[in-house]
């Protein structure tokens, strides 16, 4: 069910789960692609996520990533997208692009290093690791795209010390959705508030509260997105106080109201929440 293709009016979307070996440190792989229409460009949306690994193939045209005030004209051939709190918005003229998803405890066990610095940033691959065109090459010539990404991926795993458990951890927490307060995952960890905030800004790019903030949010809106009926339901569920509440979540990770933000994307975003709940049981 993980690898089928979702399309509409030619787009086309794939998730694909990781391999046992890599699940604890990616959150999957993905396509998309699009007829390529030179001339006429297409406008969608990525939601804010984990840090990002994409890679343009096959003569891709380039294409542009607005994050919050940022604008990233081109988009690096093979990008890193690091952690983002801001709804990402596409203008592109078709094309195929395929991505991995780094999970906290991925980036800190495959690159390391402070995540901070590339929050709702895109950079160069290659500015990271010198072996960024050796995957292109790899994913041009595979049959099988998430095949290719897990070799590369492999390859770097054991290239530096053992990655903080802890990390995991809270990963785990923060993606519970009876976690809600940030002084009971302190405690939990053993750790105080500020060493907390440390660490979560280290490795996952924010601060445990934001993150949480974030994770409530997606939750609600891809209910809210797919089926409208549902969404007082959802609102309530993710502990949202009224509709106002939402909204002002709205507007620091969209930019703008749902109504707007259905405006605004393209046809991706709503066929890559229906695929990523047949790959992997969620929408987030």
């Amino acid at each position: 069910m993980g690898n089928k293709d979702h399309g509409s009016g030619g787009v086309d979307v794939r998730y694909v789960p990781a391999g046992e070996r890599l699940a604890r440190y990616v959150t999957g792989y993905h396509r998309f692609g699009a007829p390529v229409c030179v001339g006429r460009d297409m406008h969608d949306a990525f939601f804010p996520s984990v840090a990002t690994i994409r890679v343009a193939l096959r003569n891709t045209p380039p294409w542009s990533l607005k994050i919050g005030s940022r604008l990233f004209d081109p988009v690096p051939p093979i990008a890193l997208m690091g952690p983002s709190s801001y709804a990402g918005y596409v203008t592109c003229a078709g094309g195929e692009l395929v991505g991995v998803g780094l999970r906290p405890f991925g980036w800190a066990q495959i690159f390391g290093g402070d995540v901070s610095r590339f929050s709702n940033r895109v950079i160069a691959l290659h500015d990271i690791d010198p072996g960024a065109e050796m995957l292109r090459e790899a994913l041009e010539k595979a049959d099988s795209f998430e095949a290719a990404f897990e070799t590369w991926l492999e390859a770097r795993l054991q290239r530096r010390p053992p990655a903080d458990p802890r990390i995991e951890i809270l990963c785990g927490m923060l993606r519970d959705p009876e976690t809600t307060r940030i002084e009971a995952v302190a405690e939990t960890l053993d750790m105080s508030p500020r060493a907390l905030a440390a660490m979560t800004r280290y490795n996952f790019g924010f601060t445990p509260k934001l993150l949480l903030r974030r994770t409530r949010f997606l939750r609600a809106v891809t209910v809210v997105l797919t089926d409208p009926n549902a969404g007082p339901a959802a609102l309530e569920k993710a502990g949202y106080w009224d509709r106002s509440h939402f909204l002002r979540d709205s507007h620091l990770f969209l930019g703008c109201s749902v109504r707007d933000f259905t405006r605004r994307r393209g046809p991706h975003n709503q066929v890559a929440i229906e695929a990523r709940v047949q790959a992997f049981g969620s929408p987030v």
